[in-house]
C-alpha cells in the first residue's frame, strides 16, 4: 500500500501543471504528505463541515485561505496546521466573513471567482505559481504561491480590472 501511494504522488508530480515546475519529485511527495497530514487534522478537527479552507504547501509552508465564519476558527485552523509535523510555517490568509451574503450575491460571487481565474489561467504569469480565488460579498481573496513580487502584483490587478469587484485581498505568498 505504502509503495503505491508513493508511487501516486510521483506520477502527479509528473503529471502536474505550472504549480510544481519549481520543486523537485521529492519535495512534491513529502509537500504532499505533509499536505495531507494536515487536510486528515483539519478533518479531524470538524473543519470542513461548511468551511471552505484551501490548503496550499510549498516547502513545508502551509498556506490557508479562504472565508470564515469567525476569527476563532481562523486561529483555530492555523493552530491545528501548526501542530502537523513537517509543518515548517503557516501562512493564515483565513478571512472572517463582512454581512450576509444574498442568493444573488452568491451567484454573482461564483460568476466573479470563475471570470478572475479564467483571466489568471490566460495571463503570461510564467512558471511555478498555484493561485486560488475566493469571492465573498464581491471582496475577491488571491491565495496560493507564486515566485516574484511582479507575479503577485500582476494577479492583484487582473482581480482588480474584474467587474462587480469590490475589494482584492492579496494573500498570495511569494516564495523563491
Amino acid at each position: 500500500m505504502k509503495s503505491s501511494a508513493v508511487a501516486l504522488l510521483l506520477g502527479l508530480a509528473l503529471c502536474a501543471g505550472p504549480g510544481l515546475a519549481d520543486k523537485s519529485a521529492g519535495q512534491v511527495v513529502d509537500d504532499a504528505a505533509v499536505q495531507a497530514r494536515v487536510k486528515a487534522r483539519l478533518v479531524d478537527e470538524n473543519f470542513f463541515g461548511g468551511l471552505n479552507i484551501n490548503i496550499e504547501i510549498r516547502r513545508g509552508v502551509v498556506q490557508l485561505g479562504g472565508f470564515v465564519d469567525d476569527a476563532a476558527s481562523a486561529t483555530k485552523a492555523a493552530n491545528t496546521a501548526r501542530s502537523v509535523e513537517g509543518v515548517v510555517a503557516v501562512d493564515n490568509q483565513l478571512h472572517v466573513k463582512e454581512g450576509k451574503a444574498s442568493i444573488g450575491q452568491i451567484v454573482d460571487d461564483r460568476v466573479i471567482s470563475t471570470t478572475v481565474k479564467g483571466k489568471l489561467a490566460n495571463a503570461a504569469l510564467g512558471t511555478g505559481y498555484k493561485v486560488n480565488v475566493d469571492t465573498y460579498n464581491g471582496v475577491v481573496l488571491l491565495t496560493g504561491f507564486v515566485d516574484s513580487a511582479a507575479t503577485k502584483a500582476k494577479a492583484a490587478d487582473l482581480a482588480k480590472e474584474t467587474s462587480n469587484v469590490k475589494q482584492v485581498i492579496n494573500g498570495i505568498h511569494v516564495m523563491n
